[in-house]
């Protein structure tokens, strides 16, 4: 076999939103026979979790999707690419003029290369609806408005390089996308530094296995906790005098707020021993500098908002906001699509669902999934009528999965773009089969404090390897197919990707070809520290605030309160006689995104049935066996599970993975119970009970 007929392709993992691994296919003949890591990518280390190393399979699946499809009674029916186009174009069409551009929403799911969804948002600009729907609300955007409030930033990222230490809270990066870039390797390399690795969370994650020190906490108490350091800290005097003097606004009515979070309130609260409390207060306040990555669990209860705001003044009265070792804020360094559909040159159109509701979110990412499942069961305020799903499964990823059946069966019409029949795509009227990340070419453009010497902003080429298998298209081609349709070409003027990708990359001088052969190039400047120093920061004092005269000028609380969740055995106390357990939903599997990638051989080895994580103790109470099958049910439903007896979790709480068709733990899930503040579901700290099966799956 000649040389010629066999290549390497240098591309960027998507099996995963973490879209930050390269990788090296090698394809023969036009096919991919081999997958590896790319060691010279600087991202991760150059390092694939099982998932990359799946991707042949993805590639190959004999499940997949291979012909669009549309609905006949109970029955499928194979058409055309372009019966389907000019049936979604129609259709589109129909409901703007029957019930205005508003009544069409699109959802995405997160596991999508990040043009594509610049192409969604410019799409729905010029037809002239705001709902463009993500997960946003229960995954991400919180963090991100704690900190603009706060701080007039976003201080998410840490410097591990020069940190002392590391406290993880609510954070599981060894099982899940990695917060802010980061990866246990990264940690790893960090302790051989000299830094220190705390983990705050109710289970021992892999994660929490590598650290220094392991804080066990009850789930949705985080606020208290950190309300109780900062007591500590205060009356320790071991805050940073200048730094708060200076740079922050609110420390007095702050002081005055945490009096009552003693180290033995917080206890009762918290379940953490008072020492404990007092010991992880004085490390992180005497570390100098120490940093706090954040977690995904933390936005998922009913004081989700006011908990990472307790949290985030932790972080500034220590001194430990942009200054080396802590937590910084870094540019974005990403190239975006220039957004031409203008507000402007639009119709009109109505504010985001859930405005009124949840102004907080709305200003910051659209339509929070409380606010949208309420107009899909309700038509309040306005109706939606159709709904375009691009590789997203909404059935076993949002909350009250009875209700999302109820929503989704309400619409006038349903499309759903992915690579599988999920439980959502059943629902629908067509189903067309798209592309996986080895059959598309992207750009991965992204922002990452990769060394203390680099320039923030990393730009690489997804060469894409082979082409589309059957009849998939990438998702790109999609939308630039559906403008065509709709009369957008003026907002869509590329013949392909490539044109795209080359519009995206002109500020840096750089093409498709220029970088097909490049594992990529780093863009903008190295990080700069202690901006606040001259330019202070950039909320309405120029401060730090500790007490928010944003939020209070827009009727919330300026103080970050703790209130016990709204389900809890204290809150709920006669409830929590039938359902004693304190049960989270949602945790992170490796060897899976979200609900995707179940066929896959290799990933089902790796984690072949849901699991329930439940303490001896807890396990002896409901005479549980290890291994055995066992019911997990809430006042909203149940769920059959595998029994995981282990001392890894605290007593009595029980921990489930998400994502599962045959165990749906968002059947589990109220959309009711939810932060009054964010919308944001309260899958982490609900109550259960446990109840053996009488059949064994």
């Amino acid at each position: 076999m000649s040389s010629s007929e066999r290549k390497v392709v240098r591309t960027v993992c998507g099996m995963c939103n973490r879209q930050s691994c390269g990788m090296n296919v090698t394809v023969e003949n036009g096919k991919v026979i081999d997958i590896q890591r790319n060691p010279e990518y600087p991202k991760h280390h150059g390092t694939l979790c099982v998932k990359g190393y799946a991707a042949k399979e993805l590639l190959y699946d004999p499940h997949r999707l291979k012909h669009p499809m549309k609905r006949e009674g109970n029955t499928w029916t194979n058409i055309s690419w372009d019966e389907a186009m000019s049936t979604i174009a129609s259709k589109l069409k129909e409901t703007k003029e029957k019930y205005g551009a508003e009544s069409l929403a699109v959802y995405t799911g997160c596991e999508q290369l990040g043009e594509t969804s610049y192409f969604v948002r410019r799409f729905m600009n010029v037809y002239g609806s705001p709902n463009v729907v993500t997960v946003g609300s229960m995954c991400s955007v919180m963090r991100n408005v704690v900190d603009q409030l706060t701080f007039g930033g976003n201080f998410r990222q840490v410097d591990t390089y020069n940190t002392k230490l590391i406290v993880m809270w609510g954070a599981n990066p060894a099982a899940s996308n990695a917060p802010y870039y980061m990866d246990v390797k990264t940690l790893t390399e960090a302790k051989e530094r000299g830094a220190k690795l705390i983990v705050i969370d109710p289970v021992l994650s892999g994660t929490a296995s590598v650290a220094d020190s392991h804080v066990r906490i009850r789930p949705g108490t985080d606020g208290a906790l950190a309300l109780g350091m900062i007591n500590i800290i205060i009356k320790q005097g071991l805050y940073d005098r200048e730094y708060v003097d200076n740079w922050c606004v609110g420390f007095s009515e702050l002081s005055q707020l945490v009096e009552e979070y003693t180290p033995e309130k917080v206890e009762q609260i918290t379940w953490i021993p008072a020492e404990v409390v007092k010991d992880l207060a004085r490390k992180y306040a005497t570390a100098k500098p120490a940093c706090i990555m954040l977690g995904n669990a933390l936005e998922q209860h009913t004081n989700s908002f006011q908990m990472l705001r307790a949290i985030a003044a932790l972080r500034a009265i220590t001194g430990n906001i942009d200054v080396p070792g802590g937590n910084i804020n870094i540019s974005e360094g990403a190239i975006k699509l220039t957004d031409i559909a203008l507000r402007e040159m639009m119709p009109p159109y109505r504010r985001p669902l859930g405005w009124r509701d949840y102004l907080l979110f709305s200003l910051f990412a659209g339509p929070p999934l409380v606010s949208f499942m309420k107009a899909l069961l309700t038509d309040d305020p306005y109706p939606i009528k159709t709904m375009l799903v691009t590789w997203g499964n909404p059935m076993l990823t949002w909350p009250d999965s009875t209700k999302v059946k109820a929503g989704l069966e309400r619409l006038d019409f349903l499309a759903v773009m992915d690579f599988h029949m999920t439980p959502t795509a059943e629902l629908a009227d067509i189903v067309l089969p798209s592309a996986t990340f080895l059959e598309r070419t992207g750009l991965h453009a992204t922002a990452q404090f990769i060394a203390p010497d680099k320039p923030v902003g990393f730009i690489s080429l997804a060469n894409k390897a082979v082409d589309p298998l059957h009849e998939s298209w990438p998702d790109w081609k999609f939308w630039f197919e559906l403008a065509k349709r709709m009369g957008y070409e003026k907002w869509f003027p590329w013949g392909d990707i490539e044109e795209a990708i080359d519009y995206q990359l002109r500020p840096t001088g750089y093409t498709v070809e220029k970088l097909r052969d490049r594992i990529g190039f780093f863009h903008g400047e190295a990080p700069k520290f202690r901006k606040y120093l001259t330019e202070g920061f950039k909320t309405s004092t120029g401060k730090a605030e500790l007490y928010s005269i944003a939020l209070r000028n827009l009727g919330y609380d300026p103080l970050p309160r703790y209130v016990e969740p709204e389900e809890s055995p204290y809150s709920t106390p006669e409830k929590a006689k039938e359902y004693p357990v304190v049960l989270i939903a949602g945790s992170r599997l490796l060897a899976y995104p979200h609900s995707g990638m179940r066929t896959l051989p290799s990933l089902q080895k790796v984690a072949p049935d849901p699991e329930v994580l439940i303490h001896p103790e807890t396990a002896k109470t409901y005479s549980v066996e290890d291994g055995k099958w066992v019911h997990v049910e809430t006042e909203r439903g149940s769920a059959q599970f595998k029994a995981r007896v282990t001392d890894r979790i605290m007593p009595r709480l029980a921990s489930i993975t998400h994502g599962w068709a045959k165990a749906n733990a968002n059947l589990l899930v109220s959309s009711e119970i939810r932060d009054p503040d964010f919308g944001a579901p309260a899958m982490r700290s609900m109550l259960c009970r446990i109840r053996k099966s009488t059949s064994q799956n």
